[in-house]
């Protein structure tokens, strides 16, 4: 990894001929150094290797159980497993923000000349990339198991989109948490303790009306179960507007929310 004063001077140095001026040099220099950090052999392992033993886990657990009730394992837990393994790229890229924070690496870009655009973009720029990368390994490995994309080529590309822009909206959130929190051991407490039950009280296993009375609007209204069912409906489920809705709805609210949070919570950092 690079050190604090390499990437500070790299960034700060002019561009050299045919590089790109002003904060897209900026956003060239942090989106490889972010690259290089999140795509390395443990970055990988996270982001394919876990998802993939998570599917591993689930289908030994759920497949024939769900088969003797008629459902398809691939169709109907794929998108979940997809959803979870994108809740932890979310989650590794605000321990990775910390961490730069704590190291002192924010501190000297600060005190450089960057586009306070540049970083929060190369940030959000990777972590669509992972969850694009992530997205391709869990879907692969579902097709293994009779994922499949029933409603043609334009609902899978929306499909991706669907997922990317899920991955960008979690880490806007876990950005945010990050940027808030100094104690990196309270910030790996909140950032996974939401995880799990939000996964949970979801449709990500089970239908809402299965769940009790008292839960069932609960787990009708979450975000996770939103994203999932549409995830469902661009690919093997019935695709209409009212499964696809409510999880757009969250994620154009929570982006435009939380890229309010985000900038705040930059701009605190950045002027301490």
């Amino acid at each position: 990894m690079s050190t604090a004063p390499d990437v500070a001077a790299v960034v700060a140095a002019p561009p050299s001929p045919g590089r790109p001026a002003g904060w897209q040099h900026d956003f060239q220099v942090l989106f490889d150094r972010l690259r290089m950090r999140s795509f390395s052999r443990g970055g990988l392992v996270a982001t394919v290797v876990q998802p993939l033993l998570f599917f591993a886990i689930f289908y030994c657990t759920f497949a024939t159980m769900l088969d003797e009730r008629g459902i398809d394992f691939g169709r109907f837990v794929t998108p979940t497993v997809l959803v979870q393994a994108l809740m932890f790229v979310a989650i590794g890229s605000a321990t990775d923000l910390a961490a730069d924070r704590s190291s002192g690496v924010f501190s000297r870009l600060l005190t450089s000349p960057v586009d306070m655009r540049a970083m929060s973009l190369a940030h959000l720029a990777v972590v669509a990339l992972q969850g694009l990368l992530s997205s391709v390994a869990v879907v692969l490995a579902g097709h293994l198991v009779g994922f499949r994309f029933d409603h043609g080529v334009l609902a899978a590309l929306g499909f991706v989109v669907f997922a990317v822009a899920f991955t960008v909206a979690l880490s806007l959130a876990t950005a945010t948490i990050a940027l808030r929190l100094r104690n990196l051991e309270a910030l790996s407490a909140v950032l996974h303790l939401p995880y799990l039950p939000l996964l949970v009280l979801s449709t990500g296993f089970v239908e809402a009306d299965l769940f009790p009375g008292w839960l069932q609007p609960i787990v009708a209204a979450s975000p996770v179960s939103g994203v999932i069912d549409a995830l469902r409906a661009l690919s093997s489920a019935e695709l209409t507007w009212g499964a696809t809705l409510p999880g757009l709805a969250w994620l154009v609210g929570l982006v435009a929310l939380l890229s309010w949070t985000t900038t705040v919570a930059f701009r605190k950092v950045a002027i301490r």
